[in-house]
């Protein structure tokens, strides 16, 4: 009985885990900690209005919409089990971070997130891809992956020492995939694709970002 409950306790906590760095927040957890990081100077209001405009049209809306999706029983569940399922989500974000990025990019102060973005709307694109052929890799390892990759690379453009604070990302980052191998969500090869897709649209990001902005 010990055992039973320990076995809860312990399954409850990867299970927020899971939740809390659940992909739809891990670009707001980005921005945020960039506004921590960056030496760069930014008025308060246009600081608000990214992170609030992320939270609305890059959680509330795609939330609820998956809520109504799922409500219609036209998924399998909130899991995604399905590689069609994960193309269909796929081709949602890519379009709602592409509408994200066209309005960002109006406010050139904020030319060093852009690789950030850009890379998002590569990387679900490369996962749409995956999913076209039955595959389904981790989205949580993407999308944590590439945050990180994406703070390994400004860090070293811009010179900012930020080692703690990677270690604490990295720490997550194994934590968040970890969880989702406990839980039988992926296995270690779906992880790992993942993070491949994550490091690579990531390098992409910032290449088209150099090369046009």
């Amino acid at each position: 009985m010990m055992f039973d409950s320990r076995h809860k306790i312990f399954r409850g906590i990867v299970q927020m885990t899971s939740l809390v760095f659940h992909p739809v927040f891990v670009p707001l957890y980005t921005v945020l900690m960039y506004f921590h990081l960056t030496t760069r100077f930014f008025l308060p209001a246009n600081r608000h209005f990214l992170i609030l405009y992320l939270a609305i049209v890059g959680i509330l809306i795609p939330l609820i919409f998956f809520g109504v999706i799922l409500q219609t029983k036209a998924f399998s569940g909130y899991r995604l089990a399905l590689p069609e399922e994960r193309l269909i989500f796929s081709v949602i974000i890519a379009v709602v971070y592409a509408v994200i990025f066209q309005k960002i990019y109006k406010y050139h102060q904020f030319v060093e997130l852009f690789p950030f973005f850009i890379g998002i709307i590569l990387s679900v694109l490369g996962l749409a891809v995956f999913n076209f052929f039955k595959l389904k890799p981790s989205i949580h390892a993407m999308a944590i992956t590439g945050a990180v990759t994406f703070f390994i690379i400004w860090s070293f453009y811009t010179q900012i020492y930020i080692l703690n604070y990677l270690s604490i990302m990295i720490t997550v980052a194994t934590l968040s995939m970890a969880s989702r191998v406990y839980l039988e969500a992926h296995n270690l090869k779906e992880i790992a694709n993942g993070i491949i897709i994550g490091i690579l649209m990531q390098l992409a990001g910032f290449y088209l970002t150099w090369l046009y902005f």
